[in-house]
């Protein structure tokens, strides 16, 4: 799939820990220069992994966008908290949340 972030073409694919050793210890990453953003494939059920892998696995790639748009607004470069894991992964988890509020007051 290709995804355009703030004007630059980004590739996401899917892939299985054994095809990408970057995935040995991620369940995604996000590859600025190459423009490629990887996330884990079809992670099995397993009695200590979360109950909704999808949902797991769209929290990673919106993490991950996260990354590539503050990678491409020139934030992950020049600033500190432009790759801060902990505010890219609370963007990541609160921005549905915040689109749907924005939709539900018509702000959107």
């Amino acid at each position: 799939m290709r995804i355009n972030i703030l004007g630059t073409e980004y590739t996401i694919t899917e892939l299985l820990r054994h095809e990408d050793e970057k995935l040995s210890e991620n369940d995604g990453y996000c590859d600025n220069y190459s423009k490629e953003i990887v996330v884990l494939k079809d992670v099995a059920p397993h009695p200590m992994n979360v109950a909704d892998l999808e949902a797991a696995k769209n929290k990673v790639i919106r993490h991950e966008l996260i990354h590539a748009f503050l990678f491409e607004s020139g934030l992950a470069e020049n600033s500190e908290w432009g790759q801060d894991e902990t505010l890219v992964d609370w963007m990541a988890i609160q921005i549905p949340k915040i689109v749907n509020a924005m939709k539900e007051v018509e702000a959107l």
